[in-house]
């Protein structure tokens, strides 16, 4: 049964945290988002790019 009082106690604490927590309004978490998938979308367009020049690099060296 002490498992149960646990659980319970722990649930309550979460609840009472959660009632803290400050929420983002709309239009911050589109913002936020749309910041996100932009430097996502540069950075794997980066990687991309840099891995694409190794390769060459590398088969211009194997050959």
């Amino acid at each position: 049964m002490q498992i149960i009082s646990k659980t319970k106690k722990f649930l309550q604490e979460v609840k009472t945290e959660f009632k803290k927590v400050s929420w983002s309004d709309r239009n911050e978490l589109i913002g936020s988002t749309s910041v996100v998938i932009v430097s996502v979308a540069l950075l794997a367009t980066f990687i991309g790019v840099c891995d694409f020049v190794f390769a060459k690099i590398i088969n211009i060296i194997i050959r």
